[in-house]
């Protein structure tokens, strides 16, 4: 079973015969605003929805533990390249009320399209609707089907919710979403020194100038680029105790997609 739901991770484990294996990643969960549009090209809009993140309880209560805190930037602990140097992002009423205050939406409907695109994708925005209340912010979460959604909504709607598998390298990430001119930019966000950065970096040799370079643009994605980020996620899988061959690379569901070649069943 790919991907087992959160809720059926007991059941699982308690089976006779059955295992669950659960591999930590880069994949993760975020809010996309997008910088292109007047409705949503507002900082402090994006700082508020940040603040909103109850990350604690995602991960906790909707991951049942499977998976991480995000920190508003994609690299998180399982690449090489990851910088834990970045102080993490809570939920903060109190920042997110400043700066709804400075954004000057008032009380104007804030549209959230969501879709199951990947575990806790809805409940993130839900989260942050039932947060956002208590300031007096009026998100309008929109649940549609998933049919479509990469189509019909991603990189269109001014604000959606979307779902990344991790890359081989950070590089490779940061250049398919972040990059300035890159197709899959999907909140638009454009910094000539981030992307001035991220191809010097490829010929870096001296690991301490790479860290910090790493560190640079990690830094400048989490305090500008505007996408809330509220949690990595494993991969978990339920296989019969049988199956064998587990491979550790956090590429992809059963090991990194390497099963054809590493897995086989044990039935002495």
């Amino acid at each position: 079973m790919v991907n087992v739901p959160a809720k059926a991770i007991p059941q699982v484990q308690s089976t006779e015969g059955k295992d669950l294996w659960s591999l930590e990643s880069g994949r993760y969960i975020n809010l996309v605003p997008r910088h292109d549009l007047p409705e949503t090209n507002n900082p402090h809009l994006w700082a508020a929805m940040q603040h909103l993140q109850d990350r604690q309880r995602l991960v906790k209560g909707v991951l049942k533990g499977q998976g991480g805190l995000g920190n508003d930037q994609p690299i998180g602990p399982a690449y090489f390249d990851h910088s834990p140097d970045i102080p993490q992002r809570e939920l903060d009423l109190d920042k997110a009320k400043y700066h709804f205050q400075k954004s000057g939406i008032g009380s104007s409907p804030i549209e959230v399209i969501a879709a199951e695109v990947g575990p806790g994708a809805v409940d993130q925005c839900l989260f942050m609707q039932r947060e956002g209340k208590k300031i007096g912010m009026n998100f309008d979460v929109k649940q549609v089907t998933t049919d479509g959604y990469w189509g019909a909504v991603w990189l269109k709607a001014p604000i959606c919710v979307a779902t990344w598998n991790m890359r081989p390298t950070a590089n490779i990430m940061l250049t398919l979403a972040f990059q300035g001119d890159a197709a899959w930019n999907e909140t638009r966000w454009k910094s000539e020194k981030f992307d001035k950065t991220l191809v010097e970096v490829r010929g870096v040799t001296d690991p301490a100038k790479r860290k910090q370079m790493y560190h640079d643009l990690q830094m400048d994605v989490h305090e500008n680029c505007g996408m809330s980020l509220p949690a990595h996620l494993n991969y978990v899988d339920g296989v019969s105790s049988k199956v064998k061959g587990l491979t550790h690379v956090p590429l992809n569901n059963f090991g990194g997609a390497e099963s054809p070649v590493t897995m086989w069943r044990d039935d002495a």
